[in-house]
């Protein structure tokens, strides 16, 4: 169905993720938005940046659909897993994390070292990503299925999708949040 007031919703999501970013980290030095607690944890710059390669995968998709042009394939529209699958992913990003789910390698930070405009970046991509979402309030979005960037088996109502990207959003704030407010994180200089 149409659902302009839950289109709302997940844009007014998308403005929360923006303004805790721009709050916590707008004033951070370079060394410490590249800190890591340890060697196996992200730092600021790189949970932002993850969140830019993950909102960018849909890009296409959401171009597609706010212009009227996109066509599903058959697997999308005849999978009968679709709504399982969603579901399960609705259920597992939550913006409170319930288990460590494993990042797929097409979704890791491109780099380990990154200068001050990563903000920048990431405010400009997830503005680009929320007008995109925002072209949607026509669209059917639970008879409308897409498929997954990272697993082409993998589909799901945009619904879900939509549902579970604004909170993965806001998970990797909360973690690099944690990051920022862990007790050897460094002064600026």
């Amino acid at each position: 169905m149409k659902d302009p007031e839950f289109i709302d919703d997940r844009l007014r999501r998308g403005n929360q993720a923006m303004n805790k970013a721009e709050n916590a980290f707008s004033n951070l030095t370079r060394e410490q938005l590249n800190w890591k607690p340890t060697a196996t944890h992200r730092s600021i710059a790189e949970c932002l940046d993850h969140l830019i390669i993950a909102d960018r995968c849909y890009f296409d998709d959401l171009k597609a659909i706010s212009s009227g042009t996109y066509r599903m394939s058959f697997w999308e529209r005849y999978n009968p897993l679709s709504n399982l699958l969603g579901r399960a992913l609705r259920d597992q990003m939550k913006e409170q994390v319930d288990r460590k789910m494993t990042t797929h390698q097409k979704l890791e930070p491109a780099s380990s070292s990154y200068d001050q405009q990563i903000l920048d970046y990431y405010e400009n991509n997830l503005s680009q990503f929320m007008k995109l979402v925002s072209l949607c309030h026509d669209v059917d979005i639970d008879k409308l299925i897409i498929t997954s960037p990272t697993i082409s088996w993998i589909t799901y109502s945009l619904r879900y999708a939509l549902e579970f990207l604004f909170e993965h959003e806001h998970r990797h704030i909360n973690q690099a949040v944690s990051v920022k407010e862990d007790d050897r994180f460094p002064e600026a200089s």
